[in-house]
Formats: C-alpha cells, structure tokens, sequence
C-alpha cells in the first residue's frame, strides 16, 4: 500500500469517487481517496487498511467494500456516512491509499484527472477532527489509533 498526495480537476466529490471506483473495480485495484485535514499520519491509513482486511476475513465487516471498510477503520466509527463526512475526500484534494504503481497509478490518475502532490498530514489539528484532547505524555497521532483500536475492541 502507497500513500500519495493528490490534487484532481474534479472538484465533486461524487463524480470523483464514481470514476475513481470505475477504474479501480475494472482493474481489480484498491484506492481509497481521505480528507487531509481528517488523516494524522500514514500509519493511520496503513492501520486502517489492515483492520479493514481483519475485519472481513472474520467476517465481521461494517461495509460491504474493503474501501469503504478502510474509510470506516480510519474514522475510527462504525457509522458509514459519519465516516465520510469525519474522513472522506472533500474535493478536488486529497490523500489516496491505493495499491496501484507503476503504468497503474499513472493511469489511475489520468482517470480522476489527478497528479500527485506533497503528502500533507494534518498532524495536531487532526485531534479535533476525532474529539481527542491532547493528554499529558501521548501524541495526537496515539491518540487517534488508540481510538481506532477501541472501535476494533467493540468486536
């Protein structure tokens, strides 16, 4: 799984989505598209990714596609539309996890009319996103897995 920065002419978010799932479904390739002000890390998304997979291989998945899985993971809720609103990609700027590289990615990127930019975390800001205040000895970032974990808890 790769973490890129991305910034498409396509500034709905609906469109950007439908031919970003369009692409990914006829190329059997995963690609999810977050909010960078809702991301604390790449570790936030790698986790995600991961709890996702666990998630459906027991058979205990929230939503029915592994990428909307991995939004649900990564917004540490087990609310679908509370996921996209807390984490989803906003407009034409976001963050993509995907597994495509190479000739794939570039044309990935071709079809959401993108090209990849610096990757921007939102670091301590992301704390508000979540409703995490900031305690003595741990990180926003810590802050925020934890919570992550705590939904895996839930179980």
């Amino acid at each position: 799984m790769h973490v890129f920065g991305v910034s498409s002419g396509i500034e709905d978010t609906k469109p950007l989505m439908e031919r970003m799932r369009a692409f990914t479904d006829r190329e059997k390739l995963f690609a999810q598209a977050f909010d960078p002000a809702a991301i604390v890390s790449e570790r936030q998304l790698l986790l995600a990714y991961k709890l996702a997979e666990r998630a459906f291989a027991e058979k205990r998945n929230i939503a029915k596609s592994i990428e909307a899985e991995v939004l649900v993971r990564a917004a540490a809720t087990r609310k679908i539309g509370e996921a996209i609103e807390r984490a989803g990609a906003k407009n034409g700027k976001f963050l993509l996890l995907t597994d495509a590289e190479g000739k794939k990615l570039e044309d990935l990127l071709k079809a959401v009319e993108g090209k990849k930019v610096a990757v921007h975390f939102a670091g301590e800001k992301a704390a508000k996103v979540y409703g995490v205040k900031k305690t003595a000895g741990f990180s926003t970032e810590e802050l925020i897995l934890e919570r992550m974990a705590m939904l895996e808890a839930e179980k």
